[in-house]
């Protein structure tokens, strides 16, 4: 007879991952895993919670085994189509409600599970928001999320600007902006890779962006655009040779350089 407390003491997970995953297969709520540790576990509940532990130590992320992550305060679904939401893309949220104007239009490119436009819609509804993806499977899971969390979202299948001729005063994207040989790519292998890199030095998709950002902007609109810790100087020369304004790169909550913002006016 196992309890809860046995598993808690004995695995070889983080103590949130743990907590995750006991309280996925047992239904109880963080607080009750604890005053309930001596709660034995019934042969169902062992058995999913050693299939999902299993799939944890093997590196798959635990968002995906539960089949879910929180962002901006959201719960968003999440499987291997979308990459899993960063607080770090948080701050690119921020951005948007603060700086859109009422009624603004905003285009979220690449966007995902939707984590980004959603969240931006449900605390601005005046806003009108497009998300763009160039894959089915992902806009699928993007779509479920607006419905789930009552946000009306145009969504929109496209390479990019390919498929839309309309002007922003608000375009965000958290593009693959992660080089082919990173370090970092081993340990991500169970997204998907073509949300996270270009298979090139990481720029391409950052490049393409500046390059056709323009014509898709009012006078006075901003581009939000995430990147490499590292990757700053670059993405403010290429924002910069599109005939951008007010350029500027700001941290993230580790006080690096995370994502970058620029103006168009006439």
């Amino acid at each position: 007879m196992t309890k809860i407390r046995e598993l808690a003491n004995t695995s070889e997970l983080s103590k949130l991952d743990t907590r995750i995953l006991l309280s996925l297969v047992t239904g109880f709520s963080h607080a009750q895993l604890i005053s309930r540790d001596d709660h034995i576990m019934n042969d169902i509940q062992l058995s999913l919670y050693n299939t999902y532990y299993d799939r944890a130590k093997s590196g798959e992320p635990i968002a995906y085994i539960v089949g879910n992550k929180e962002f901006f305060g959201y719960d968003f679904t999440v499987n291997s189509h979308t990459l899993i939401p960063r607080p770090e893309t948080e701050h690119l949220v921020e951005e948007v409600i603060n700086l859109a104007p009422l009624n603004g239009n905003v285009l979220d490119l690449g966007t995902g599970s939707g984590c980004i436009a959603i969240s931006c819609k449900l605390e601005r509804p005046d806003l009108n928001i497009t998300a763009i993806d160039n894959y089915n499977e992902t806009l699928a899971v993007a779509r479920q999320n607006s419905i789930n969390l009552k946000a009306k979202i145009n969504f929109l299948r496209s390479n990019w600007f390919e498929n839309t001729s309309e002007k922003f005063d608000i375009i965000v994207s958290n593009p693959p902006y992660i080089e082919k040989n990173d370090i970092h790519m081993a340990k991500l292998q169970h997204e998907p890779i073509n949300a996270l890199t270009d298979h090139l030095d990481g720029f391409s998709c950052i490049d393409h962006i500046a390059k056709n950002c323009v014509k898709h902007m009012n006078n006075g609109a901003y581009i939000i655009i995430e990147h490499g810790y590292n990757q700053g100087n670059t993405v403010r020369q290429l924002l910069l040779d599109a005939g951008l304004h007010n350029i500027i790169s700001k941290l993230d909550y580790a006080k690096l350089e995370r994502y970058t913002m620029a103006c168009y006016r006439i």
